[in-house]
């Protein structure tokens, strides 16, 4: 199976209690969020920052990657796509987990954008019970008939900026009434005079998220 390339910080070795892994948006790559890593780590000093590299290249620029194709916005084939990649990432969790030997309620995912997307169709349907989800400018594909599937309720928190004209808040708006119709403890949060990106107020809402739950 092949594995996948990441970033990580602190680089130092230690012992962490926890485990963040963040998944960046098409035509980025692992460096992209290890801004959001160096900044958490101030109040989360003992937890492990893994930053993937999708594992595909970008197909429509001359860098960065992508963990599926938009060639075009079919749900069947994204989801045909995501389950591809997933063992994969399951992989790289259980391996890095088993290293520092944790488990997986130790573990975050963090996404922006495709990177959300992938983090929440992963850490519902993966069959192990997963602290917490936190993405940014994003939100779950559905399969055209509008279902997902579930086999894990971690907590989740998504963050939007309310002028997001690449990833509209809808998607994020819909996803949240998906997840309390399923009984998930899900907090949302839309952000005034933010387009497609993450600001220090997203960044801000998203270390108290993560601090809640990993920092004992």
């Amino acid at each position: 199976m092949e594995e996948l390339q990441y970033e990580k910080y602190p680089k130092e070795s230690f012992q962490p209690h926890s485990i963040v892994v963040l998944m960046h948006g098409i035509g980025a790559d692992a460096f992209d969020l290890i801004p959001l890593a160096k900044y958490w780590s101030t109040k989360l000093n003992k937890t492990q920052f893994y930053s993937l590299n999708a594992p595909f290249f970008y197909a429509l620029g001359p860098s960065g990657r992508q963990w599926f194709s938009l060639e075009d916005r079919d749900q069947t084939r994204i989801l045909s796509e995501i389950d591809h990649i997933k063992p994969m990432i399951i992989n790289f969790l259980e391996k890095k987990l088993s290293d520092s030997k944790l488990i997986f309620e130790n573990l975050v995912l963090v996404g922006f954008s495709q990177g959300t997307m992938v983090a929440l169709n992963i850490g519902l349907s993966i069959n192990k019970k997963i602290k917490g989800i936190l993405g940014y400018s994003g939100g779950i594909i559905l399969t055209k008939s509008g279902k997902i599937t579930i086999n894990s309720k971690p907590n989740i928190c998504l963050i939007h900026g309310i002028d997001d004209d690449i990833v509209p808040k809808k998607m994020m708006e819909t996803t949240k009434v998906i997840l309390k119709e399923n009984n998930f403890l899900v907090e949302t949060h839309l952000i005034q005079n933010l387009g497609h990106s993450i600001n220090n107020q997203g960044m801000e809402i998203g270390e108290k998220f993560l601090v809640k739950y990993l920092v004992k």
